[in-house]
């Protein structure tokens, strides 16, 4: 007997039983669903973020930037857009994880390429710029960074006790990483 491609398919989609290989389509779909979300959250604000690094003094820069209701208003914006990407890219970070554990081949491999990492962006810029999944985490890192600024020239400015920067940072990094092993894998079967 000829082992030809179809058959090999057929071979390793049997690996799974179709209740299995429903659940791993419920997770792609959930996977893309979450990621599709980030493109409607508003309120990032990167450009605003270069603005204030184009200057030498950073700190006068941030303090100009944060006066009056305007600049209050855009940076704590800013501040809960970034928390609900970090929110997202934790739910997303499990499920990107959990199927490359689940070391999918075939088909299910074809349709998790196609539907996360195929024409997805994340969220939209404040001049209408779509971020790059694969910038994402930088772009984070910044916005992060610019808060950590803006605390420091305003103490208090985003509120009291701990904002949880470091965790946005960790969860950002993490989906980084996580992101580009699936596509690795996905890449290599």
């Amino acid at each position: 007997m000829k082992l030809t491609t179809k058959k090999l398919e057929s071979l390793i989609l049997e690996t799974y039983s179709r209740e299995q290989k429903r659940k791993i389509l419920e997770l792609i779909k959930k996977t893309r669903h979450n990621l599709l979300e980030l493109q409607v959250v508003q309120g990032f604000a990167p450009t605003l973020i270069n603005d204030i690094y184009f200057y030498d003094d950073t700190t006068s820069a941030v303090k100009r930037a944060t006066k009056g209701p305007l600049g209050k208003k855009i940076v704590q914006k800013h501040y809960r857009a970034t928390q609900r990407i970090a929110e997202i890219l934790e739910e997303v970070n499990q499920y990107l994880v959990l199927l490359e554990t689940l070391e999918i081949e075939g088909n299910l491999a074809f349709i998790a390429q196609g539907m996360i990492y195929g024409g997805l962006s994340g969220p939209v810029a404040g001049v209408g710029h779509s971020i790059k999944l694969n910038e994402l985490a930088d772009m984070v890192d910044t916005g992060i960074t610019f808060l950590e600024d803006v605390e420091a020239a305003i103490p208090g400015f985003l509120g009291e006790g701990n904002l949880g920067l470091q965790a946005m940072r960790d969860i950002a990094e993490s989906f980084e990483i996580n992101y580009s092993n699936l596509k690795n894998y996905l890449d290599s079967v």
